[in-house]
């Protein structure tokens, strides 16, 4: 086999073995400092859920300068289900252990804080559904905040669910 043939078969290889994220829904916002996020800049969340035979991951990623002041960002969720019945949460994201070092991914002066907000979620009925998620700090302006990223990817399915 001649060295060319063996890269390309390596790199076919590769290729099948990453299994890519199966998001059914993926949604990102972005702010600036001429545009920070706000409390009353409400992300609103719409996607639907058609198999309930399955786990979801619900996943957050927050961008954020390595100079933001705060070890973690308070968070309100307001979820919506198809039957409108409404849950809210009050959340805090613990971004920062206590020395200040950050969980987050850092590649110059940007870090990425990767999230699974709920590992193995159940959404036990078909339909639409509307996650609103909004700052719950003591401030109406989160400062370097750079974007916010809502993800509801497919996990496993569920086994016996007859039982």
């Amino acid at each position: 086999m001649t060295f060319s043939r063996m890269i390309v078969l390596a790199f076919s290889t590769v290729l099948i073995a990453c299994d890519p994220p199966n998001y059914i829904f993926e949604k990102s916002n972005d702010y600036s400092l001429e545009k920070p996020w706000t409390v009353a800049d409400s992300l609103e969340y719409n996607f639907q859920v058609k198999d309930t035979s399955r786990y979801y991951n619900l996943l957050l990623e927050i961008d954020h300068h390595k100079d933001y002041k705060y070890e973690n960002l308070y968070v309100k969720f307001e979820t919506t289900f198809p039957n409108q019945s409404h849950k809210t949460d009050v959340v805090s994201l613990s971004m920062a252990d206590e020395s200040g070092s950050w969980y987050s991914d850092c590649r110059g002066r940007t870090c990425t804080f990767y999230l699974t907000l709920q590992e193995h979620a159940i959404f036990s009925e078909p339909g639409s559904y509307q996650i609103k998620l909004s700052p719950w700090m003591r401030m109406d302006t989160i400062p370097d905040i750079y974007r916010v990223a809502f993800k509801v990817e497919k996990a496993g399915k569920r086994q016996n669910l007859n039982k």
